[in-house]
């Protein structure tokens, strides 16, 4: 859950264990020393552990929506704390583990694959892992399904249930496929993302990443990933254009996909216009504008022909995290949209209003009206964008 789906919620009835993690947090932030830190930090982590225990996800995300309102600071600091806990395994005496994502983004005119993937090409990825990403010695275990948004673990407990499957298969020896009857199907976009996951195990306190062991820098290692390994993905996902990310541990590369998913939907739509309508970005129109629930939550943007005010498309670009209404979000939109024939930044503001009938977001034309996006009838049936 993010951030600003976090401030939307509110603060009101806490029960018992989930005062007593806002308490611990409240007092680990405050801590005036190291040594005073380290032991709240102590009690915070028997208190998380023991939640992971009853599976009390609700209670987590509890403590977590009060503490963002109260405190963010003391959000940020428990938040820490339990994603760690779901990603990572130390609490064995010979390894530790942590649950490895591989992200990427992918448009295309047709549906983006995803489901089961086959054992040759799994095998092909763990050795690209192995010798691009990994430190030596390291050992995995890959999950054999290409992940949309819709299938990830729904909560912290789901994720680290993932993490301790994927690691007993690791220490078994043995393949690990996914029983894939209980996962919702993968909706239909022009532009998603897709997720691999691995357990990787290592010695207790031994280095997890290659850039640990090397003087490699991340921009370095992600440019050998995505040289090495993008002819794999596009076997995996043909006819899609496609953006490797850096793979890394499960939050830190969920944030970072969230991010650059944005802009990169943003791009994916203009292309898309101008393959399916034969048209250039100069013929484009485009229309931003403000979306508010109780705070500004998104901001949506309608595309379509300058010679029409129809909305053909839209992409929805959600604020994430601490971003605010006074930061630079909307000159960074403004400069994804630079190559259109006309951008227009609506100043008056708009509801979060869907369609009754399908759910698809609705759009601002160049009059400020809301719509549904439709292509011309005699375009090619398509999936939606983001």
């Amino acid at each position: 859950m993010t951030a600003k789906k976090r401030a939307s919620q509110g603060a009101s009835g806490l029960n018992r264990d989930a005062s007593r993690l806002t308490r611990l947090s409240l007092a680990m932030t405050a801590s005036g020393s190291q040594i005073e830190r380290t032991s709240w930090q102590t009690q915070l982590q028997t208190a998380i552990n023991n939640l992971f225990n009853k599976k009390q996800n609700d209670t987590l995300e509890q403590a977590l929506d009060y503490l963002w309102v109260e405190n963010p600071p003391a959000c940020d600091a428990l938040a820490e704390l339990i994603e760690n806990h779901a990603e990572t395994l130390t609490e064995q005496t010979t390894f530790d583990a942590i649950l490895l994502a591989v992200p990427l983004l992918a448009w295309s005119r047709y549906t983006i694959s995803g489901g089961r993937v086959n054992r040759q090409r799994l095998q092909s990825l763990q050795e690209l892992l192995q010798e691009h990403i990994l430190a030596t010695g390291t050992r995995l275990s890959m999950a054999d399904i290409l992940y949309s948004p819709d299938q990830l673990p729904q909560g912290f407990i789901e994720t680290r249930a993932m993490l301790q499957q994927l690691v007993a298969s690791a220490i078994s020896g043995l393949p690990l496929t996914i029983d894939t009857k209980n996962l919702p199907p993968a909706g239909e976009y022009v532009a998603d993302v897709r997720y691999l996951f691995a357990a990787v195990l290592v010695d207790k306190n031994a280095p997890i990443f290659h850039w640990q062991q090397t003087d490699i820098t991340l921009d370095e290692a992600l440019q050998t990933w995505q040289a090495k390994s993008t002819d794999l993905f596009r076997e995996l996902l043909p006819g899609c254009h496609l953006k490797l990310l850096l793979p890394n541990a499960f939050f830190n590369a969920w944030r970072r996909l969230e991010d650059e998913a944005r802009p990169f939907s943003v791009r994916a739509a203009i292309q898309y216009l101008c393959e399916t309508l034969q048209v250039l970005p100069a013929e484009l129109f485009a229309v931003v504008s403000a979306c508010y629930d109780q705070t500004l939550e998104e901001y949506r943007i309608g595309f379509g022909l300058i010679s029409s005010p129809q909305v053909l498309h839209g992409v929805v670009w959600p604020l994430i995290g601490n971003e605010q209404e006074d930061g630079d979000t909307l000159s960074h939109i403004e400069r994804e949209l630079s190559d259109l024939g006309k951008v227009t930044i609506l100043t008056s503001t708009i509801p979060m209003e869907y369609c009754e009938d399908c759910g698809t977001p609705l759009f601002p034309n160049p009059q400020g009206e809301l719509q549904h996006p439709e292509m011309p009838e005699n375009s090619t049936d398509i999936p939606k964008l983001h």
